[in-house]
């Protein structure tokens, strides 16, 4: 019998990139002197660059950040002395990124039993790896599923079509890990570790009954920019609170794909 195949989002649900504090801010400081007084942040302009595209669908290129900076640099008439993927590997060294510190011990422990893992995320692997490498990630897992390889990304079904099945995904975010893996037929699992400290002693399934879920859903929500109305796709099979409850919830849908 096939063992289920766990895939795993990064940001946030494994380790923290350097992008918010190192790389947009050295961007910044290049760009910055070459614009009129007043205009937007390179964060700003990158950010609306990013959401034009996701909107074209164009997904690869929306998180292609050095596509999105060589057309910013390209408004000034200079070319940019560093490129973001060289950004990257400079700033990927300990200190500056770091993984949360469930993640390495959930994942010895699910490498140990024989699951296989693979990555799953909207960043493209020329700026994952480092980042991976750096924190001792990367050997963990059999494959990274990217947009450049997948050509879309979450929360598209297609992006968890080629992963194995059955599947779990685990990801910190609704409108892009829950959603998408609800979409393709993925079992999802929300990992948030700010739920509320009474709820640490409930199971996922009580934790779902509480009467403040659906309160918690709609606040997740609205930090992630959506606002729409919270459907069953966007809720999670399984809300976790740590990392190490997720050995207890690959057997359950083990055992439930034998039934």
């Amino acid at each position: 019998m096939t063992l289920p195949t766990i895939s795993f989002d990064l940001d946030h649900t494994l380790m923290i990139n350097p992008f918010r504090k190192w790389i947009f801010p050295e961007l910044e400081e290049w760009f910055r002197p070459r614009l009129p007084a007043g205009s937007p942040s390179v964060l700003q302009r990158m950010a609306e660059e990013h959401r034009s595209r996701l909107k074209r669908k164009d997904f690869v290129r929306a998180y292609d950040w050095d596509d999105i900076w060589n057309r910013l640099t390209a408004e000034v008439g200079e070319p940019s002395p560093f490129t973001v993927e060289e950004l990257v590997r400079r700033h990927a060294t300990i200190g500056k990124v770091w993984r949360f510190s469930d993640a390495m011990p959930a994942l010895e422990e699910l490498q140990s039993r024989g699951i296989p893992l693979v990555v799953a995320t909207n960043g493209l692997e020329k700026y994952q790896r480092p980042v991976t490498d750096c924190l001792g990630l990367t050997p963990l897992f059999t494959d990274f599923h990217t947009p450049c390889k997948q050509g879309c990304a979450k929360p598209e079904a297609d992006f968890f079509r080629s992963c194995p099945r059955p599947l779990l995904h685990v990801g910190d975010r609704l409108d892009q890990d829950i959603l998408g893996a609800n979409r393709s037929g993925a079992v999802s699992v929300w990992i948030h570790r700010d739920l509320p400290a009474e709820w640490r002693t409930l199971s996922p399934e009580e934790r779902k009954k509480h009467p403040k879920w659906r309160h918690l859903l709609q606040e997740k929500l609205k930090k992630e920019g959506c606002e729409g109305p919270l459907t069953p796709e966007l809720e999670p099979d399984f809300p976790i609170m740590s990392l190490e409850e997720l050995p207890a919830v690959w057997e359950r849908i083990r055992n439930r794909s034998r039934a």
